[in-house]
């Protein structure tokens, strides 16, 4: 092994279209000749400026390994047309499956209750903005809780926008870009009233709901309540999973239906409760919302008792107060929240409460962490 922690490559072995390559601490990895071809990274295969391949799938030839050689750094391999390919040892080494799979899954922690207050990052605005070291721990306690809160912003839209934009940029919905509400009709949505909201999540019915919401509190002036709810879908599932396998199961393979309705819109999107990752099992979404639901025909008994079965005993984690993590939003403090993960909610109000807020989709807000290199 080079003092660089870089894999040496140590052995190299032919064995009928596939390269078997031994690395200085062990490890073997074996590559098929069309899966070396296809990552050839000369100039002709790849754009090394853009990052991306050069050929067209349909003109990489089906050629077979005619020679090869290697050193520790680097593997070169003459073709049976012509072609030379170099790779080296860096590149080869972290194709290893088992750990290259590993490297990119997200390693959320499961919360339940107020407990995960003292654990959840709170950063202010300036650090945030203008720190890689604040911005790591706000998505950092993203990945890990679902939820973060950046302090000392502006009281104003423009604040928020400065923070949502740094997020990865305001998502234009329906409901707007940046958006302002209080009770208020704008939308047939009961979130424009003062009555309580049971947790859910945002946007069931789009095809993609939103990755982040973004909630900032303007103003609450004469009156009591609106506590922001928030619990943990994957711990809510997890426990599901445990007391009740038949009715994960099903959660995760049943196409629920959701919809919205309002003059001039008219979204509808069906997918299951519980999304899993098909790999790995793991989770990955949770979509729901007792409130979208639209009326949905069912193709047996058994199937529509599952369904109600199934959805009461989630919603029974979800709505257990022991699970929540209640607090009061107040002005200043901007709440970001990973939508395909946490549920928000809110107890009923009284006075005058306006809010500004906005949505981030998810590939933005992730593409933000990659950049920081806290995921793969």
């Amino acid at each position: 092994m080079s003092n660089l922690g870089i894999k040496d490559i140590d052995q190299v072995n032919l064995k009928d279209r596939r390269l078997e390559i031994k690395f200085g601490d062990n490890d073997s990895i074996t590559f098929e000749d069309c899966w070396l071809r296809d990552h050839c990274r000369c100039s002709t295969c790849y754009h090394a400026d853009t990052f991306q391949r050069a050929q067209h799938i349909l003109d990489i030839p089906d050629s077979t390994v005619c020679s090869y050689c290697h050193d520790k750094s680097q593997l070169t391999i003459t073709w049976n047309d012509g072609h030379k390919s170099t790779y080296t040892s860096e590149f080869l080494a972290q194709f290893e499956y088992g750990k290259w799979s590993e490297s990119r899954r997200l390693r959320p922690v499961l919360w339940h209750g107020c407990q995960v207050s003292e654990k959840v990052s709170r950063v202010p605005v300036k650090q945030f903005l203008e720190t890689e070291n604040g911005a790591k721990a706000v998505f950092q306690s993203l990945l890990d809780f679902g939820v973060a809160l950046i302090t000392g912003v502006e009281v104003s839209v423009e604040g928020t926008e400065a923070v949502c934009q740094a997020l990865g940029g305001v998502q234009y919905t329906l409901f707007g870009g940046m958006w302002k509400f209080t009770t208020i009709a704008d939308h047939a949505d009961t979130a424009y009233t003062n009555l309580p909201l049971a947790v859910h999540n945002d946007n069931t019915y789009f095809t993609e709901a939103a990755g982040l919401q973004i909630l900032h509190c303007l103003e609450h002036s004469n009156g009591t309540g609106g506590e922001t709810i928030l619990v943990d879908g994957f711990y809510g599932a997890t426990r599901l999973k445990e007391s009740s396998p038949e009715d994960y199961e099903f959660l995760t393979t049943f196409d629920l239906e959701a919809e919205y309705l309002e003059e001039n819109y008219h979204h509808k999107f069906s997918g299951p409760v519980i999304n899993i990752d098909n790999r790995t099992k793991d989770l990955v979404q949770i979509r729901y919302n007792v409130y979208d639901r639209s009326a949905m025909a069912f193709g047996s008994s058994e199937q529509c008792r599952s369904y109600y079965r199934s959805l009461r005993n989630l919603a029974r984690y979800y709505q257990d107060q022991a699970n929540e993590w209640k607090f009061k939003l107040s002005p200043g403090t901007v709440m970001v929240m990973d939508n395909f993960r946490v549920l928000h909610g809110r107890t009923a109000f009284t006075g005058t409460r306006v809010l500004c807020g906005s949505y981030v989709a998810r590939s933005d807000w992730l593409d933000k962490a990659r950049t920081l290199l806290l995921i793969k």
